[in-house]
């Protein structure tokens, strides 16, 4: 994962997407909204093919040596009609493990199949832009 770092808000790549967030009718950039260094409560900076590198590595046992127990379902969300592991999101009837994230002006949504090693990724610069696509490649 060569990409993926909290980072200060004036120090991003160049490459990096801005976020948008309507006020007021109007598009405007989250730079207001988000905290100047990034946190594990926000400003993650990452790309699809780090997150690629992160679920392989977390099924190969490069990241905790028991996988299972961490994907293993804790608690039934009915309301979200989904389950939880450790740290991760579960399907309400499958292995798939899901993350998902939100900010202002921000959206990400990522699902793998450890049967299929089958991953779907949603990255998104608006708050609301990445469920439409993740809904779609739902199964």
């Amino acid at each position: 994962m060569t990409t993926t770092d909290l980072l200060r808000s004036d120090e991003l790549p160049a490459d990096a997407a801005v976020g948008y967030l309507p006020l007021d009718g109007v598009d405007r950039s989250n730079i207001f909204h988000l905290p100047v260094l990034a946190t594990g409560d926000g400003g993650i900076h990452t790309t699809a093919a780090d997150i690629s590198t992160f679920w392989r590595a977390l099924f190969a046992g490069d990241i905790v040596d028991c996988v299972a127990e961490v994907v293993r379902p804790r608690r039934d969300v009915p309301h979200k009609s989904m389950r939880y592991g450790l740290g991760f999101w579960l399907h309400e009837s499958t292995d798939t493990v899901i993350l998902v994230g939100y900010d202002a002006g921000a959206s990400f949504k990522s699902t793998h199949d450890p049967h299929t090693a089958t991953t779907h990724t949603v990255l998104s610069n608006t708050s609301p832009g990445a469920w439409p696509i993740a809904r779609a490649l739902a199964p």
